[in-house]
C-alpha cells in the first residue's frame, strides 16, 4: 500500500493530474515586452494584453508582495509568460527553462490535489495567502529536482478566459475571485 510523506499508509488513487487539464508552461523572462515580441517573430505567437497584480505570496518563509506582470498566449499549448520578480519565486537563474507547468482543479479538489503533490514529495512552495483571501486560488508545488506544478483553482477560469478573449486585464483582475 502507497504511504505518505510520513509514513502511513494510504489508498491508492489514480493520478492527481491528467493531461486534459494542462492549462499552460510558464516561463518566467527577464523582458516580459521582448519575451512577447520575440516568441511571436520565433514561433508566431500572439499574447493577451500584459496582467499587471500586486499579488501577495505565501511561502514557508513568510509573506512575499511583489508586483507581477504576465500575459498568455492566445495559441495552445498555452505560454505564460511572467516578468522576472527578484527576491520572490518569480526567478529563473537563466539555465532552468520553463518555471512551472499550470494544472487547472477544481475548488472542491485543489486542497486535496495540493495535498496529494505533497504526500508524492512536490512541497508547497508558495500559495496566495489563502488566510486574507479566505480560498486557495492557486498553489505552486515544487519536486523532482526544481519542478513546479501549479494548481489554479476553476473559479478563476472565467476571468482567464475572459481575458484570453480580450477583456481588460484591470477588469479582469478586480472581477476574479479573491480579488
Amino acid at each position: 500500500m502507497p504511504q505518505t510523506a510520513d509514513g502511513h499508509d494510504r489508498p491508492a488513487a489514480g493520478p492527481v493530474l491528467s493531461p486534459e487539464a494542462l492549462f499552460h508552461t510558464g516561463l518566467v523572462v527577464e523582458d516580459l515586452d521582448l519575451a512577447m515580441k520575440t516568441f511571436g517573430a520565433l514561433a508566431g505567437y500572439r499574447f493577451t494584453t500584459v496582467m499587471e497584480l500586486e499579488v501577495t505570496a505565501r511561502t514557508p518563509d513568510g509573506l512575499q508582495h511583489a508586483s507581477q506582470r504576465f500575459a498568455l498566449s492566445l495559441e495552445e499549448p498555452r505560454l505564460e509568460l511572467v516578468e522576472a520578480v527578484p527576491g520572490t519565486v518569480w526567478v529563473s537563474d537563466g539555465s532552468n527553462g520553463a518555471h512551472h507547468v499550470g494544472y487547472w482543479a477544481e475548488n472542491e479538489r485543489i486542497a486535496d490535489m495540493s495535498a496529494e503533490l505533497v504526500a508524492q514529495g512536490f512541497a508547497v512552495e508558495a500559495s496566495n495567502d489563502v488566510a486574507a483571501d479566505g480560498i486557495l486560488m492557486w498553489v505552486y508545488h515544487r519536486g523532482l529536482g526544481g519542478v513546479r506544478i501549479e494548481l489554479l483553482n476553476t473559479l478563476m477560469k472565467p476571468s482567464m478566459d475572459a481575458w484570453i478573449a480580450g477583456a481588460d486585464p484591470a477588469a479582469v483582475a478586480q472581477d476574479a475571485p479573491g480579488a
